[in-house]
This record gives C-alpha cells, sequence and structure tokens, in this order.
C-alpha cells in the first residue's frame, strides 16, 4: 500500500466523530466489516487498533472489560485501573470476592472514547494500524500499547 493512502486513511481516520463507550453499544458501527480504531482518555490517544473481519465485535469485547481474550482490557487493567484500587478493593480480589473485570468495564464506560474508519481489507488493516504506531512513536505518544513505547 502506498505512503498517500495511507496518510489519507489516517487523515480520515483522524476526521471521525468520537464516540464514548459509556454509549456503547454503538448500532452505527457495522459488524463483519474490518477497521481501525483510535482509543481517547481525557482526549489523549491512548491506543490504536484494528480488526480486519469485525470491528463491531472488537470493541464490544474491549467494552466489556474482560480480561480473558481481549489484550486492551489487560492493558487498561495493568495500566490504568490497577494503581487506583484500594488495599480492600487489592484483597477482594486475591479472595475472589471482588471482580477486577468489572472495575476495568467502568473504567472503560466512565473515562475511554473512540473513533473509527472502516477499511477495504485485513492487509490494509493492518498497515494503517503500523502506520499509526510509527506516528505515535514520533510524537512520542505513551499508548497502552508495548509496540510504540
Amino acid at each position: 500500500m502506498k505512503i498517500s493512502d495511507l496518510e489519507k486513511l489516517w487523515d480520515e481516520l483522524n476526521r471521525q466523530p468520537v464516540h464514548r463507550f459509556a454509549d456503547w453499544p454503538n448500532r452505527y458501527v457495522p459488524k463483519g466489516k474490518p477497521g481501525v480504531y483510535l482509543i481517547y482518555q481525557e482526549g489523549r490517544w491512548i491506543y490504536i487498533g484494528m480488526s480486519f473481519k469485525n470491528l463491531q465485535s472488537r470493541l464490544s469485547s474491549h467494552a466489556s472489560g474482560r480480561r480473558s481474550g481481549d489484550q486492551f482490557c489487560v492493558y487498561v487493567s495493568d495500566r490504568l485501573v490497577m494503581k487506583n484500587l484500594t488495599d480492600e478493593q487489592l484483597d477482594g480480589i486475591v479472595e475472589g470476592t471482588y471482580s477486577l473485570d468489572h472495575q476495568i468495564r467502568d473504567f472503560i464506560r466512565t473515562e475511554l472514547s473512540y473513533r473509527y474508519v472502516l477499511v477495504p481489507d485485513d492487509p490494509t488493516a493492518r498497515a494503517l494500524e503500523r502506520y499509526g504506531l510509527k506516528i505515535a512513536k514520533g510524537q512520542g505518544a505513551e499508548l497502552l500499547t508495548t509496540e510504540a513505547n
């Protein structure tokens, strides 16, 4: 894919409206379509992701807050949620009486937002995600993913 095509897609992605996870599900996110998305906390870009088969399903998985099978939720847990837990909450997690997944879901739903763009196929999604990671690295952005840091 040509760099000029990636630049155009990147610009298009950044012109899309921002949606709050608090309003999930979003009926405008189509099922079964590939796409790339950016996630924000307080207007600051913190994550880029892609789905080469079903963007709606990927964002729904993120919105659930469940760490099982969702690396984004693991990042949110480890880097954003756990540092704010009380000693009582940590004890409850260890004892199995407190759900970290609920805490992650609540954080995502209250603190995070996203924008997305549909792309034609898997190679385009992968290329645009890599392009975004390069931009983040060049800007010194601190994303949740380890690839950009």
